[in-house]
Order: C-alpha cells, then sequence, then structure tokens
C-alpha cells in the first residue's frame, strides 16, 4: 500500500500536542489491559487507574485535531473522501486511516471506563451491566490496546512518509520511538495518579516502574539511532531552539533524570511517594518536548 502526502505545516500547540496526549492515553490503556490480562488481583488498582485516565485523554485528541484543521466543519473529510460526489474510505490516506483507528480506540477506552464506573459502584444502569456480563472485557480491552497502540505509532510513521528530510530519512524509526514514549508517558501518568491519590505505591506500581525504566532506555536507543540514521538531516534537532527542546527537554530532563531518580529511589529511606511523583513528571514532561521538537525541527528544513 502506497500512501499519499503533503508537506505539512503544523502548529506544535495542535498536532504536537494531540501526538503526545494520545500516547499517554494508549500507553497507559495498554498497561492497564497488559495488567488485567497477565496479572493477578494486586494489579488491579493499576488497571483501574490507568482506564480511568485513558479514556478522558483521548477525547481531547479530536478536539485539537479539528481545530488544526482550521475549517472544523469539514472534519467529516478525516474519515470520508468524496469522489464524483460520492463518500468513500480512503485507506491510502494515513491520516484518514490514524482517524479511524483513533475512533475505535475511543470506543474501546469508552466500554473500559464505563466498565470501571459500574465495578467501583459509581454507576447505576441495568442495560451496561447486562452488557458488560456478556462481554468480557478482556476481549475489548485486547482490541483498545491494539488500537491504541496503533495511534501512538501512525502517528510516527505520518511523520515518516511525509516529504520532509529529516523525517524521511529516519523511516520506521520515530514510529518506533513515539511507541516507545507513549509506554514510558503512560507508565508515567499512571504513577502520577497514584501518587497524588497517596496510594502505596511499594506494592502496587512496582511493576509500572520497571516497564518505564525499559522503555526509557528503548527510547534512548532509539534517539541514538535516528540521529545516526538522519545523518547530516539531523541538524535542527542537535541546535538552536529545538536542539536545546530536544537535548535538554526530552534526553536530559525527561529521561535521564527520571533513570537518575528512579534509581536512587529504590535505596533504603528514600521518599518513594515524592520521587515518584516527581520522577512521572519529569517523564511527561520529556515526552512532551519530544514530540514538539521533532514535529518543528523537521519543518524547518
Amino acid at each position: 500500500m502506497s500512501f499519499e502526502t503533503q508537506a505539512p505545516h503544523w502548529e506544535w500547540y495542535y498536532i504536537a500536542i494531540y501526538f503526545f496526549i494520545g500516547g499517554v492515553s494508549a500507553g497507559a490503556y495498554f498497561i492497564g489491559s497488559l495488567l488485567e490480562l497477565l496479572g493477578s488481583d494486586k494489579h488491579r488498582q493499576i488497571s483501574r487507574t490507568a482506564y480511568y485516565l485513558a479514556f478522558p485523554l483521548i477525547c481531547i485528541t479530536p478536539v485539537l485535531l479539528i481545530a488544526d484543521l482550521g475549517r472544523p466543519e469539514r472534519f467529516w473529510h478525516l474519515f470520508f473522501y468524496t469522489k464524483e460526489g460520492i463518500p468513500y474510505m480512503n485507506f491510502t490516506s494515513p491520516l484518514s486511516v490514524g482517524t479511524w483507528a483513533l475512533l475505535v480506540f475511543g470506543g474501546m477506552s469508552l466500554l473500559s471506563f464505563l466498565n470501571n464506573l459500574i465495578i467501583d459502584g459509581r454507576l447505576k444502569s441495568p442495560a451496561l451491566e447486562g452488557l458488560f456480563r456478556h462481554v468480557p472485557h478482556k476481549v475489548y480491552a485486547v482490541i483498545g490496546s491494539f488500537f491504541g497502540f496503533f495511534v501512538a505509532g501512525y502517528t510516527g510513521v505520518l511523520l515518516n512518509i511525509t516529504a520532509r528530510p529529516l523525517w524521511a530519512s529516519t523511516d520506521p524509526l520515530i514510529g518506533s520511538l513515539f511507541i516507545a514514549s507513549a509506554a514510558s508517558t503512560g507508565a508515567a501518568a499512571i504513577a502520577l495518579v497514584m501518587a497524588w491519590q497517596k496510594i502505596s505505591l511499594r506494592d502496587a506500581i512496582k511493576e509500572v516502574e520497571v516497564f518505564d525504566r525499559v522503555a526509557m532506555f528503548f527510547e534512548l536507543a532509539l534517539i541514538a539511532a535516528m540521529i545516526v540514521v538522519a545523518g547530516r538531516y539531523s541538524a535542527p534537532l542537535l541546535k538552536g531552539l529545538y536542539g536545546l527542546i530536544f537535548w535538554g527537554g526530552t534526553v536530559v530532563i525527561g529521561i535521564l533524570l527520571p533513570l537518575g531518580l528512579n534509581w536512587y529511589g529504590r535505596r533504603p529511606g528514600a521518599v518513594g511517594v515524592s520521587l515518584t511523583a516527581l520522577a512521572a513528571v519529569l517523564v511527561l514532561f520529556g515526552g512532551a518536548m519530544l514530540r514538539i521538537a521533532i514535529v518543528q525541527a523537521g519543518q524547518l528544513q
């Protein structure tokens, strides 16, 4: 399948933030469903937190997409194209494919969100309770995880197949990097909420911290590979404002410092909750800076 693209002009406060929030939502949902499928009862609190995060976050992304269009009434063109007045689904358009994936993921995350509300006694609905009794939650958790990580990765693929040297020369590394970042920021969002709610982190979220560390190491490896593969086209990420955002905001503040805090937090006597919350905030900040730097630097060429 060949994709048709044009060189875009994207504003960071719409598209880069859309990439970021969509990634956090997808990463959190994946962690929640993974622990539900493979974990035990002690992981229920993590899955619960993940599902409560994923749906509200993914609801923000269509607003950003519509705002970037400039003409909100044309939003339906993200789903359908027209040929001789007849609408049709264009699967050669990565933006259209991604929008459909976003819709499916949003639907699955809504089901998980509602199921959580019913289990926690916050929503009383005999019809929904009957639905959830007949449709095992693990079914739509698996579907949602697949489409969630598709959403997280396709945003990077969308850049890779767009005619800008930095993006095109690093195919398919940006998609892989965005997936690793989604995993890391999703874990950070869960940790931050659990810290804010004063949930026992040592017992409930140890696996999430390990998951986050592994994801951050993958991020570092993919960043190094991207810079090497891009060669001279990586210049906008190596200097100037976007170089500062990329190296300072993403690599140092968003990855290296959280890894250091995570290591220090395992020492006897360390204040686990405070360090976990701080590291989570830094990871989320770094994830946003990663998207802003890559989206904006790629448009300079």
